[in-house]
């Protein structure tokens, strides 16, 4: 069993994972057998993630008790060794890793707009609501970095008995670096590239006597100007101290900081050549021809992004017993974002039933983020283990409430003057602003509260059989203030939606032998309205109609198997799912949750050592993501999802000889179709990005690494909006990094 008491100290026996209540007093009545026949398996050994390797033992939540092999389910894991190897510093980047997973028109629910938050979709379905930190939900949008993150996972198929109201794609767990006692342990990392991105981090463990550490993560970054258009830039700040103590033999404590600052001047997007701006320009239809990418297509003086980001958790670990522990975790978090970003619109001189399209683009609709998100937090889980006869029991009860708020100010740009209203294309030109921007009350004010109480439970019979299910109830309310409609004919609503929720899994597990396991498993998933801080509806009585609706419930059924090889170094999966989500439609003119959408496949994936020398991540996702029921309009049947390619895979190996380490790579998508009103308005095509690095020890504490990424020089769309415009990917790019440890 994993260890959920500590990172920091020897290992203890946790928990692994669920039985749902009735199964579980079914299976406990079970006739008691001799103590000396119990079921003993391997406690697992948890290792520091910076040790070399790609494999990663168990999952980071408590509530996933077992080893990864044991784990019904698909669980994709990127350690701190694969990001420091890919040169990897953000999410987005990170994610590629994956595959099934695409960051490709995810934004707005797959409505339009581009931006620069992480946009998430996994298995065709949008999990921008399913991004956690440390097993707790972070709703607020922005791009994370992850100089301070030791491992992401990705946990595939509905799970809202393991995470609560979310998506039915899955979820994106980040685990942050926290102090150990593992030893002093230090290191510098200094790297630039083409883009002028340089960046600067630290990370900074000090033992400060045997019961206490401290740890100091540090980043500094500027630049970004990959397509050298001269005005793009992103400058990011960051600190992260932690601090450990154990209190006593049986108690320890960790607080941990990070606070965040971003200000950029960013480019979401460059003018997609529209039919009606096709014949207006005389140039083909599609992203604007690559000799403009150049071109800065923004509004100097105006446009720009901040982000003030502050999060504080406490955690509390306590051996109750030999055979139970508690864990508890709370966390206060508030994220502040500003931002004006032009996104480019073809101008039209007439109306929508009577267009008039110039061929230029206009200044019009510029793209607004005022936001500021609170969060407070706080998780208790029991876990433990029991034995009954020689069944053992390995049981995780947990309760959770959080209060969750989201103010968007009303944003006025009339003090705004510009030195021109509109602009070619191909020559854009130089476009400035003067004046600023003014606030006046909130265009949305919303709080949710939620309260929650679970119960896991895995059953291992005897070695080759182990049964497990879990449940989790929990109440959901949000009230919300918040603007309907467009325009000038905007108007405020207040409206409340109240949903309890009933989130549950299931699955049996047989292992033919130590290392190798097949299971089935069955999850669902509910999701309330308001479940991202936003009441559904266009007007009064929609958003009313909407409050009254059942939550939206999802289930996934997977059927996998998991193989540890090569003194189990290397751990080999396969799996074949089906998810079906309900979305709202309607029928006989009155709102349901009676539509349906669907996403089947298979997965296979290989993480590990292949040699001493030779490491491996790898995954491959072959889906079929569309649209199953549609009452209200029976021809978008069959229609498939926005970013839910057929096939996608990713594929990086390393090679490291003395103080030699070669490293390649591939990410390949069938292409991302974006649909908007039963029409696939843009698709990027087959997409293959190839990688490599290049790594040198000059001494024990000094290395140096080379990373190429786009080393085809790749050209293609990494989103697209419906509004007129899309982002292109980075061009090929060079980075050197030097890393000093001590």
């Amino acid at each position: 069993m994993k260890n959920s008491n500590s990172y920091n100290t020897t290992p203890f026996k946790v928990a692994p994972i669920a039985i749902a209540v009735g199964s579980a007093l079914a299976l406990m009545s079970a006739p008691a057998f001799a103590a000396d026949n119990q079921v003993a398996l391997d406690r697992i050994q948890v290792i520091d993630s910076s040790e070399k390797g790609y494999k990663a033992e168990a999952p980071s939540s408590p509530k996933f008790t077992q080893e990864m092999v044991n784990t019904p389910k698909t669980i994709n894991v990127v350690n701190e060794q694969v990001l420091e190897d890919q040169g990897v510093t953000s999410l987005e980047d990170a994610l590629r890793n994956v595959s099934g997973v695409s960051t490709f028109g995810a934004g707005e629910g797959g409505g339009g707009n581009v931006n620069t938050s992480d946009n998430v979709t996994i298995r065709g379905f949008d999990a921008n609501g399913s991004i956690y930190s440390d097993g707790i939900r972070d709703v607020a949008g922005y791009s994370r970095d992850t100089f301070n993150i030791e491992q992401v996972e990705v946990a595939k198929g509905a799970n809202g008995s393991i995470y609560g109201k979310g998506s039915a794609g899955g979820s994106v767990n980040l685990v942050s670096k926290a102090a150990h006692l593992r030893g002093d342990k230090n290191s510098i990392n200094a790297s630039y590239d083409e883009g002028d991105t340089k960046r600067l981090t630290g990370d900074f463990n000090k033992v400060l006597s045997e019961d206490s550490a401290i740890r100091l993560n540090l980043m500094a970054e500027q630049g970004g100007d990959y397509w050298d258009n001269g005005e793009e830039e992103y400058k990011s700040y960051a600190i992260a101290p932690s601090y450990f103590e154990r209190l006593s033999e049986d108690t320890d404590f960790t607080i941990n900081f990070l606070h965040t600052k971003q200000d950029n001047t960013p480019v979401i997007g460059l003018p997609f050549i529209t039919e009606q701006t096709s014949a207006a320009l005389g140039i083909p239809e599609g992203t604007l021809p690559e000799e403009y990418w150049s071109n800065y297509y923004g509004v100097k003086g105006r446009d720009f992004e901040e982000l003030d980001a502050t999060v504080v958790t406490a955690i509390i670990n306590h051996k109750l017993s030999q055979e139970w522990n508690l864990r508890s975790q709370t966390r206060f978090g508030e994220t502040e974002t500003k931002s004006i970003i032009h996104r480019p619109w073809p101008e039209n001189l007439g109306d929508r039933n009577n267009p008039d399209y110039t061929g230029n683009y206009g200044l019009v609709f510029p793209k607004t983020d005022f936001s500021k998100n609170q969060l407070l937090v706080t998780q208790l889980d029991f876990i433990g283990e029991k034995y009954m006869g020689n069944v053992r029991h390995d049981i995780v009860i947990g309760a959770e409430a959080y209060r969750e708020s989201q103010k968007t100010p009303n944003v006025d740009l009339s003090g705004y003057s510009y030195s021109k209203e509109s602009y070619n294309p191909l020559n854009p030109g130089e476009i400035t602003a003067t004046g600023n921007y003014s606030i006046d009350g909130y265009s949305k004010d919303a709080t949710a509260n939620g309260l929650a109480a679970y119960l896991h439970d895995t059953v291992t019979l005897n070695e080759h059989w182990q049964v497990a299910a879990g449940a989790r109830l929990e109440n959901y309310d949000v009230d919300s203030t918040q603007n309907v409609g467009r325009g000038d004919s905007a108007t405020s609503v207040s409206a409340s939606s109240d949903a309890n929720l009933f989130s549950w899994n299931t699955s049996i597990n047989f292992k033919p032998t130590r290392n190798g396991s097949i299971y089935l498993s069955v999850a669902n998933n509910q999701e309330p309205n308001g479940n991202n801080l936003s009441l559904n509806g266009r007007n009064a009585e929609q958003v009313s109609e909407y409050t009254s609706l059942d939550p939206l419930e999802s289930m996934t059924t997977e059927l996998g198997t998991k193989w540890e090889l090569l003194d189990d170094r290397l751990l080999l999966s396969a799996a074949v799912f089906r998810t079906t989500k309900d979305v709202y439609d309607t029928i006989d003119e009155q709102l349901a949750t009676s539509g349906e959408q669907e996403s089947k496949g298979f997965e296979l994936s290989a993480t590990g050592q292949l040699t001493d020398s030779l490491a491996i991540t790898a995954s491959y996702t072959r889906q079929d993501a569309k649209v199953t029921e549609n009452y209200s309009n029976p021809e978008a049947e069959g229609n498939g999802l926005t970013a839910a390619p057929d096939d996608s895979a990713a594929l990086w190996m390393t090679y490291a000889s003395g103080p030699l380490t070669l490293g390649a790579g591939a990410e390949y998508q069938s292409g991302n179709d974006f649909w908007r009103r039963n029409t696939v308005y843009f698709t990027t095509g087959d997409i293959t990005l190839v990688n490599a690095m290049a790594g040198y020890a000059f001494t024990e504490n000094l290395s140096a690494q080379l990373n190429v990424s786009n080393l085809t020089d790749e050209r293609y769309a990494t989103d697209y909006s419906a509004k007129g415009h899309f982002k292109p990917g980075n061009p090929r790019n060079v980075k050197v990094s030097v890393k000093y440890d001590f």
